[in-house]
């Protein structure tokens, strides 16, 4: 009876880790199969950047040219975008797991509320990045210069994940740390570095980031909703410092 109280954490994490895991597979995949055709999505893209100039955002071509003449903020803002949005993401869960429970599972459950409303994008209304509008000024600095392999789905610009997610690590670890200010402060540069990575690297516009944040804001009220018809506010775990 010892011996399996001190092995049920570990296999509960287990099973958490296997059933996150399996939930991104089934996502990826579904990504995938809900591409849609390049016209739509370069016709789409092209009205983001029309609502931009209108609103006057229409900036990331001067981002990226400025980061581009800078070879070790390019190389760096590469990297970024290739390798540290995962292990980021991964490294947030572990932190919010150990921290408290309660709140992970509201955060995870944003995290899996938020794809499903992504996959709705996807299908519905296709975009392309801005790599793909050459005529604007933009080059692809990432998949111009190395092979990529696997299949995926090239008109997924919105909502971007890479910021909407990269913001709901940052505001989990906060949460669980009770908002203390240095470590808050350090952790908002997180998504604004992910936003200047994924802009110079002409994977997204400012829109399709503003819009992820907005889908992701919006699973974590519906989550935080559901939370609350299941116990009383004040005992809500997604309310309360850790």
């Amino acid at each position: 009876m010892i011996r399996r109280m001190r092995w049920q954490p570990f296999a509960t994490a287990g099973l958490e880790a296997l059933t996150v895991v399996a939930a991104y597979l089934v996502y990826s995949t579904i990504r995938v199969f809900v591409e849609g055709t390049e016209a739509r999505a370069v016709d789409h893209a092209i009205q983001i950047v029309s609502i931009e100039k209108t609103l006057g955002l229409f900036h990331e071509e001067s981002v990226q040219r400025f980061v581009e003449s800078q070879p070790w903020l390019a190389g760096t803002m590469k990297g970024i975008y290739l390798w540290a949005y995962l292990p980021l993401i991964i490294t947030a869960a572990v932190i919010i797991y150990a921290r408290d429970r309660d709140m992970y599972r509201c955060y995870r459950n944003t995290f899996f509320a938020s794809a499903a409303i992504g996959l709705i994008f996807f299908a519905v209304v296709p975009v392309a990045p801005p790599r793909m509008l050459p005529e604007l000024g933009f080059i692809d600095p990432i998949h111009a210069s190395m092979t990529t392999s696997g299949a995926k789905n090239e008109f997924a610009a919105v909502p971007s994940f890479h910021f909407g997610f990269t913001m709901l690590a940052a505001m989990g670890v906060a949460h669980c740390f009770a908002w203390r200010r240095p470590l808050t402060i350090a952790l908002a540069f997180l998504p604004a570095i992910m936003l200047l990575a994924i802009v110079s690297t002409a994977n997204h516009f400012f829109l399709d980031a503003a819009i992820g944040a907005l889908v992701v804001m919006a699973a974590w009220m519906i989550c935080v909703s559901g939370s609350k018809d299941e116990q009383p506010a004040e005992q809500h775990p997604a309310m309360r410092p850790a």
